[in-house]
């Protein structure tokens, strides 16, 4: 059966190289070729059927085999495949045979935040749980130096102004008795956006703990350790994204 014609960063994302967004880089840093030709157009058609594709000269096909890991992250790693400092990072935690399958994290959690952090190398699936327009709920344990004020609170819920944009609404319910610890559920991914969402409300975040990522609950895995995502739990993933198509 014939296959259908794809954009190029999709296609490059099927064949276990990153989300869709970081296999751009490739493709607009000239680092692709269809055909012995370099591509560097973001809307180019393949066609898996006929098409060579080729990224620093080695040839890339989609992968057989997806991987959908769940990570404990622990504070003090870095969520990158390496690090130029030979700081910890996330892959450090998993079995070399991992890497070579190409997992990687999907999105990101900064040096000092712990909890839920998911690597696969279904890079179309981590696309959709990270980009934006898709809104997929992320929820943290946030511990507070003082106690959240109701007005802080509901300024928080409407949107702040980060990175010259206003956040979209997010949802905080309170933990403990004195305020101090509340759980956040955001439909973003702006970099360090929690931690900053507090600061710049007067707040320090002493503690930052992620325990959901869409339907997927932190759990069955202490920190430092790893575990396969359940058949359900990735059937539960790939269901969010069976109503709604945006447009690419």
């Amino acid at each position: 059966m014939k296959k259908e014609k794809m954009r190029v960063n999709k296609y490059l994302a099927l064949c276990g190289l990153g989300a869709r967004r970081k296999v751009e880089q490739y493709i607009t840093g000239g680092r692709v070729t269809i055909n012995g030709v370099i591509v560097t157009d973001l809307s180019y058609q393949v066609d898996p059927d006929t098409d060579i594709v080729v990224v620093d000269r080695k040839k890339v096909t989609p992968i057989g085999r997806y991987y959908y890991l769940m990570l404990n992250k622990p504070k003090g790693y870095i969520t990158t495949l390496d690090d130029i400092e030979n700081r910890p990072v996330v892959m450090d935690l998993l079995p070399q045979k991992y890497r070579e399958t190409g997992v990687f994290p999907v999105g990101r959690l900064d040096r000092d935040t712990e909890g839920l952090l998911l690597l696969t190398n279904d890079g179309e699936l981590s696309y959709r749980l990270t980009h934006p327009k898709f809104g997929v709920p992320k929820e943290y344990v946030v511990e507070l130096d003082r106690p959240l004020e109701f007005k802080d609170k509901i300024k928080i819920e409407k949107g702040i102004r980060l990175y010259g944009t206003r956040t979209n609404p997010a949802v905080i319910l309170p933990l403990s008795k004195n305020g101090t610890v509340v759980k956040i559920t955001i439909t973003e991914g702006k970099k360090r956006q929690v931690r900053l969402t507090f600061q710049y409300s007067g707040y320090k975040v002493k503690k930052l703990k992620r325990t959901a990522f869409g339907p997927v609950k932190l759990t069955g895995v202490n920190s430092g350790d790893f575990r396969t995502l359940k058949e359900k739990e990735v059937k539960s993933l790939k269901a969010l994204f069976k109503q709604t198509e945006p447009a690419q």
